[in-house]
């Protein structure tokens, strides 16, 4: 804890703090990393990256811990029925960039690797530790706890790296914005589970339920219900409730024998984001700036987008405040198409009634017109590049 000087401080070193301060400190700045809980735990977050998010990491250097973390490749994307039959497939590397595929991970696992990984690129680590105050100048001064004991580090940057529920928003002084809650979504992990290297999701309307290895013997499987429904079915209630709706949903078989290997919950979701995301000699990244609706699984992926931009204009400007305002600017256009993706898809998917089925028809009308629906519909694959979530590509994705 001998105070000293950095050119960067990450409050939080999840994955999106690991990932950046490990991308800076090889590019030979000075890196303080501060994560305040001793090691990671299984909190049902994001263990699903597509194919884009997936190019994000190689593209920012990330190849090597993702292969250490021993993430498991998701070539094939399979569409099921209700009563457990296939109906669709889609084979990544027929879309995405550089035939990449999806891949699934051990959330912790990955979070581990990403800060040791971190640490051998340079970066300093404290942990258990917490940031509880930054105060901006011409150098900013950040002030950790660890153990009960105070110091001071002094930086040229501060980053909030600490989640959706950022405290580091206060330092920029902005307010949490959400938006309302569309639905539910829940998350098991299970041992003994026969599956194999796809991603099987059954989008069924007003519930869907997803599956994926994330490793040698675990699958994680998800659960999306309005809040009334995961009331009335008690799948949230206890593990077999929960197994016994999802298997409803996968090929007969599939959860014969399985075994819970983790915690399970359910959570509202919505998107929520910061209404500011740089000011002065601080910086937000990942979910703390501004995190998804996890049911279409682009978190990961914004993060790692989040992580090489940041870092690409933090190591080639030199002024560094013109750098994150733009890393701002950035950020708040590719999130707006994500954001807008992640509201099309509730209305799409989520909803029950004629109007939510006159929806679907006209979509799968325009489908067959322009597949791609205006870019929107390989999202997953291709990454928010080059789409403007306005009126008319909401026209076209909704057939109109």
């Amino acid at each position: 804890m001998a105070a000293r000087a950095f050119d960067v401080v990450i409050a939080g070193g999840g994955l999106a703090g690991s990932s950046l301060g490990g991308v800076l400190a090889r590019s030979g700045l000075g890196v303080l990393v501060v994560e305040k809980e001793s090691g990671f735990r299984d909190r049902i977050r994001g263990e699903l990256t597509w194919p884009w998010g997936h190019s994000e990491a190689l593209r920012v250097g990330l190849g090597e811990p993702l292969d250490l973390a021993g993430v498991v490749p998701l070539p094939v994307l399979d569409f099921y029925e209700e009563d457990g039959r296939r109906v669709d497939s889609q084979r990544w590397e027929e879309i995405s960039i550089d035939a990449l595929p999806a891949i699934g991970f051990s959330h912790p696992r990955l979070q581990e690797t990403l800060l040791t990984w971190a640490e051998s690129q340079g970066a300093t680590v404290l942990r258990p530790a917490k940031v509880v105050g930054v105060l901006d100048g011409n150098r900013p001064s950040v002030t950790v706890v660890q153990g009960g004991r105070t110091a001071e580090f002094q930086a040229r940057l501060a980053v909030g790296a600490d989640g959706k529920k950022s405290g580091a928003r206060r330092w920029l002084r902005a307010d949490t914005v959400t938006d309302p809650e569309h639905h539910w979504f829940g998350g098991l992990l299970l041992s003994g589970v026969h599956w194999d290297d796809t991603f099987g999701w059954a989008p069924i309307p007003a519930s869907a339920v997803g599956w994926f290895a994330t490793g040698t013997d675990s699958c994680r499987v998800y659960i999306r219900l309005a809040a009334d429904r995961v009331r009335e079915t008690g799948v949230g209630r206890t593990v077999d409730a929960f197994v016994a709706f999802a298997a409803k949903f996968m090929p007969e078989g599939t959860l014969d024998g399985a075994r819970q290997a983790g915690p399970m919950g359910f959570f509202p979701n919505s998107c929520t984001w910061s209404s500011r995301i740089a000011l002065g000699h601080a910086v937000l990244v990942g979910d703390a700036a501004g995190a998804l609706d996890p049911t279409q699984g682009l978190g990961t992926s914004l993060l790692f987008r989040d992580v090489r931009a940041l870092s690409e204009l933090l190591t080639t400007d030199r002024d560094w405040e013109r750098a994150t305002r733009e890393f701002a600017r950035q950020r708040q256009a590719y999130y707006d198409v994500l954001r807008a993706y992640d509201r099309w898809c509730a209305l799409l998917d989520a909803e029950e009634g004629p109007e939510a089925d006159r929806r679907r028809n006209l979509n799968a009308a325009a489908r067959e017109k322009d597949p791609t629906l205006g870019g929107f519909a390989t999202l997953e694959a291709r990454g928010p590049d080059g789409l403007v979530p306005d009126e008319e590509a909401r026209r076209i994705y909704f057939g109109e």
